[in-house]
């Protein structure tokens, strides 16, 4: 495509779209970014150059027609909508029609649905992880807390993760002393791991006795062109107040949000942060 031409971002919650302009950017590509009203962070609110409701897709497939945008990236959490209390333009219909019968199915197929309508509108879907310039290699131990202790945990975290995941129920657990204490809902991460927070002492680490590993693992058949998962400062403090001892995730499979800052953190509060690819884990 020609540089010339601006990449489409349909922007969601959190910071990492900051992260993918800024990146556009510095390839000398200009950006056209539609923020999802309710769901764009407050810190880069001002970045974005139209707002559409989730249930006005067609709104957002014009509006990049008309700023010429042929590629489209799909950046940021959207909380689960729910559909009887929407407005929809004939784009969000089209987009209802078809997950109504997904209706007890988890968000990767509502994701699915929504990239392939602006595929079917002549756009091209890239991946945001694609877009962002590679970070240090993140395999192994990150931080100066390491995770031989809590070897087990880390372990039977990876199993229960893979599986949710591939029942399509999310992204992220929490195991304490081989005990399963929260599975991610359509909360998300930062909320599961405020009710971990919210558990007794007695069955959850604290700050002076930590215990309890948080494992985040992209789903077995999720598209990875979009819904990534994310670990950023903010889940690494919500880890934190649960009390765990640290966090496991797949190198290359989540998308990290100010990586330096997320390290810093950790070894200031003694967690361990630690990629483990497939083969290994």
């Amino acid at each position: 495509m020609s540089s010339h031409e601006p990449v489409g971002l349909l922007v969601g919650g959190g910071l990492l779209p900051r992260r993918v302009m800024e990146a556009l950017h510095a390839n000398g590509r200009a950006v056209f970014a539609i923020g999802i009203n309710g769901e764009v962070a407050d810190e880069i609110a001002s970045d974005m150059d139209n707002w559409i409701d989730i249930g006005h897709l067609q709104r957002a497939r014009d509006l990049m027609r008309a700023a010429g945008v042929r590629e489209f990236v799909c950046i940021g959490g959207v909380q689960r909508p729910d559909l009887g209390g929407m407005q929809f333009d004939e784009g969000g219909m089209w987009f209802v029609q078809r997950v109504q019968k997904h209706v007890a199915r988890g968000d990767d197929v509502l994701l699915r649905v929504l990239l392939e309508y602006f595929e079917q509108q002549g756009f091209e879907i890239l991946s945001a992880g694609d877009l962002l310039p590679p970070q240090r290699d993140l395999n192994g131990v990150l931080t100066h807390a390491t995770a031989t202790a809590h070897s087990d945990d880390v372990a039977r975290a990876i199993e229960v993760a893979r599986h949710i995941g591939a029942l399509d129920i999310g992204q992220a657990v929490v195991v304490a002393r081989g005990v399963i204490l929260a599975v991610e809902g359509p909360e998300g991460t930062d909320a599961m791991l405020s009710r971990v927070a919210g558990l007794s002492l007695g069955i959850r680490g604290s700050a002076n006795d930590k215990s309890g590993v948080l494992a985040k693992c992209p789903k077995p058949q999720q598209d990875r062109r979009v819904d990534l998962p994310a670990l950023g400062p903010q889940t690494i403090q919500g880890a934190i107040n649960a009390g765990l001892a640290g966090i496991v995730f797949e190198p290359g499979g989540v998308l990290i949000e100010a990586l330096d800052t997320c390290i810093e953190l950790a070894n200031r509060e003694g967690i361990f942060l630690l990629g483990l690819s497939p083969e290994e884990a």
